[in-house]
């Protein structure tokens, strides 16, 4: 009796841990294509971080890496310059949480093949919609791992959003970090 208890339990508990928790667990294509709308496919990734990648990634963002973070899922946008060109990989992206001031922020990273941050897409979040702007994400366009992605420095915040901010400048660094060192690019 114990035994079958248990073993409807077992599988009902991790479900219920962080790990289930993870942006993976259905096909994202909705976000994807928003993320990055030329792609014609996406190719998903499913990665780990070593314990040295991560003291890298940890020590260029200066913040500890979140658990969900340490086994991304990337995904490349596939695109064709032409009509019978052969397919390439444009970007890779990847969905990162932040904590902003009215909690989670789930953000799409998408980084391009010199290893710059092309854009982030924002989609789950309670922030003002301040942060929501193009005009906002747009200073986002273009960044490398060596900025510093501070509120006030290299980031302009909406005024009294500086939390939020600084929220989404942290996990667009974080993604930019992991996807650059995932295929070690600096």
């Amino acid at each position: 009796m114990k035994e079958a208890i248990l073993a409807g339990v077992v599988p009902f508990l991790l479900l219920l841990s962080p790990g289930a928790l993870a942006h993976d667990l259905v096909w994202p294509g909705e976000k994807l294509k928003a993320m990055f709308p030329q792609a014609e496919s996406f190719e998903q990734k499913n990665l780990y971080i070593s314990d040295e990648q991560r003291a890298r990634i940890e020590k260029m963002a200066g913040v500890p890496l979140p658990e969900e973070d340490l086994k991304p899922s990337l995904y490349l946008a596939v695109v064709r310059s032409a009509p019978g060109a052969p397919p390439r990989k444009a970007a890779a992206m990847l969905f990162i949480d932040a904590q902003g001031e009215g909690g989670k922020i789930e953000m799409g990273v998408v980084v391009n093949g010199k290893g710059e941050l092309e854009r982030i897409h924002l989609f789950e979040n309670r922030e003002s919609e301040k942060v929501t702007r193009s005009s906002f994400l747009k200073q986002f366009e273009g960044k490398k791992t060596s900025d510093p992605f501070k509120t006030g420095v290299d980031i302009t915040a909406p005024a009294g959003q500086e939390k939020a901010t600084q929220a989404i400048a942290s996990g667009a660094k974080r993604g930019l970090l992991i996807i650059n060192e995932l295929f070690k690019r600096k």
